[in-house]
């Protein structure tokens, strides 16, 4: 009769490479139980690989259009309140002229400049809203502000106002501001509202030749650029992302709010004046509600808003059914993971002791 034996160091061996086995086996299994993933999405998927390759793919460009749309809502739902605002300051000055009438008191006067001042300064102060470091109404120069500070020391469309009032009362041999008739008065409105709505050019003199020719408005008040800036919403749609300080509505509030707020003096002429006071309610009636208007501009806005929320909801429905497709490929059932990473660890602790006792086993403990 012969007699075979398994040695200890064999068993010791075999329990070895079984709680290897299981360790390896227990990572992919915490893996799976923690990101809910397949571990090893080749293996599992197979020649499915690279359709989820392409939706994971699909899912990231969606995303990054629909971070693209978020910026652009908040950009254009920004340059909408501003225009709200400026719409608002714009019925301040028309409330402001008809509080005045026809009135030469110097305090009425002086509390109709304030309004127009202060008009003025937050209308500005709308023009150079930011968003996240860019300019809304800079068009795409959104790194530049695009409004110039009237009141501020040295401003350049402080100066160009001065500069086109004295050349014209010089030209004309008027003695002073104050001796303009209305009729002159009229006369300098026509050529000053020409040039803020840029159907006449910088003239030289009063300006330097290097600016001569060129759009008033641009040249003095505004650095914004004519072209607005664009984002991709959707695969399909583009849309103008924000607006520019360059449209008729702004030049015309810039222009009523200015000769109203420099030249209701009371040592004007009562024509003079009346003609400043019937010209601005023109020019300001015009900048809200007519052609190219502050209200057109708000509109634009409006719809480029609406279009943008739309997007969004059809982007992040794709997304959502993308994202439900992907999970079906991907994911593992969480109560599966987390049964199979606790049978993981129960054997892995059998095998630990299993391994213990034979180790403990000894010739010596039998003699």
């Amino acid at each position: 009769m012969k007699t075979s034996f398994i040695s200890s160091l064999s068993i010791q061996t075999t329990m070895r490479n079984s709680i290897a086995g299981v360790q390896r086996e227990m990572v992919k299994a915490n893996q799976e139980a923690v990101t809910q993933k397949h571990a090893d999405l080749g293996v599992t998927l197979g020649a499915n690989t690279s359709r989820a390759l392409d939706l994971s793919r699909d899912i990231t460009r969606i995303n990054s259009l629909l971070s693209t749309a978020a910026l652009a809502t908040q950009r254009l739902e920004s340059a909408e309140l501003s225009l709200k605002n400026m719409n608002d300051l714009g019925l301040t000055i028309q409330s402001a002229i008809l509080t005045l009438g026809s009135s030469a008191d110097e305090t009425n006067l002086e509390t109709a400049r304030k309004a127009m001042s202060d008009a003025l300064d937050s209308f500005t102060t709308f023009a150079n809203t930011a968003v996240q470091g860019e300019y809304i109404f800079a068009g795409i120069n959104s790194d530049v502000k695009p409004m110039e500070d009237y009141f501020a020391p040295g401003s350049p469309a402080k100066a160009a106002f001065d500069a086109e009032l004295n050349h014209y009362v010089s030209t004309n041999g008027i003695g002073s501001v104050a001796a303009m008739t209305g009729t002159q008065m009229n006369d300098f409105l026509d050529k000053l509202e020409a040039k803020f709505n840029g159907s006449s050019t910088v003239t030289s003199p009063p300006h330097s030749a290097a600016v001569a020719g060129q759009d008033f408005w641009t040249a003095f008040f505004s650095d914004a650029s004519d072209e607005n800036m664009k984002s991709r919403i959707s695969p399909t749609e583009v849309i103008d992302s924000s607006t520019n300080a360059n449209s008729l509505g702004m030049r015309n509030f810039a222009f009523a709010s200015i000769v109203s707020m420099e030249l209701l003096k009371g040592n004007m002429t009562q024509d003079a004046r009346s003609a400043v006071a019937t010209r601005t309610t023109s020019v300001i009636n015009k900048a809200m509600n007519g052609v190219d208007s502050l209200k057109q501009q708000r509109t634009t806005v409006g719809i480029a808003t609406e279009r943008t929320s739309k997007a969004e909801e059809r982007l992040q429905a794709q997304e959502d059914i993308l994202t439900k497709s992907l999970g079906s490929m991907e994911n593992v059932d969480p109560e599966e993971a987390a049964t199979r990473l606790n049978t993981m660890k129960t054997l892995l602790e059998t095998a630990y002791t299993v391994t213990a006792k034979i180790q403990q086993l000894s010739l010596a403990n039998y003699l």
